[in-house]
């Protein structure tokens, strides 16, 4: 048992190590880079499942990426008062998304309500004519009324927030 759980182990961290594809003036693309890319431009896509010629297109892809990536930092575009502006945008963005989805995150919808929801609206419940089985529907039910909550909840955040705050309205 000691001999097997510490090669166990070894093998596991040997498996997740990301194999070196290209290297750029001594940077090195891997795998989980072509990974990630391929994650980003086919959700469920692995690096792995392609074809020799369509790997070798993506490891090229990221190798023009990084050598722009490197060109636009050499530009110094990210010093000028435009690229600030626009970033500080892009982040204060981002921020709201991932807050609104923690928010979303928050919710819970019971067995109940979906329940409750597809009986009062059996008559809305069809497809072809015919009624639509409850599991069938019950996910698109939950997902309905997670949205329903949520623009509920987000209504009252904003009502709470224009309430203590000075709004003026100049139209």
């Amino acid at each position: 048992m000691f001999i097997r759980l510490p090669l166990l182990l070894l093998s596991a961290s040997v498996l997740s190590i990301a194999a070196t594809l290209a290297t750029v003036n001594g940077k090195p693309i891997t795998t989980a880079d072509a990974n990630t890319f391929m994650s980003k431009a086919i959700p469920g896509m692995s690096f792995d499942k392609l074809d020799p010629k369509m790997k070798r297109q993506i490891v090229d892809q990221l190798i023009n990426q990084h050598l722009i990536k490197v060109q636009v930092a050499k530009s110094g575009i990210q010093n000028t008062p435009q690229f600030k502006l626009a970033y500080a945008a892009l982040r204060d963005d981002l921020a709201v998304d991932m807050w609104m989805k923690q928010q979303m995150g928050k919710i819970s919808v019971s067995e109940s309500e979906t329940k409750t929801f597809y009986d009062a609206n059996k008559d809305k419940m069809k497809q072809s004519g015919k009624i639509v089985p409850y599991e069938k529907a019950k996910f698109e039910i939950t997902q309905f009324i997670k949205m329903e909550k949520f623009k509920a909840t987000m209504t009252k955040t904003t009502d709470t927030l224009r309430a203590s705050s000075k709004v003026e309205v100049k139209l």
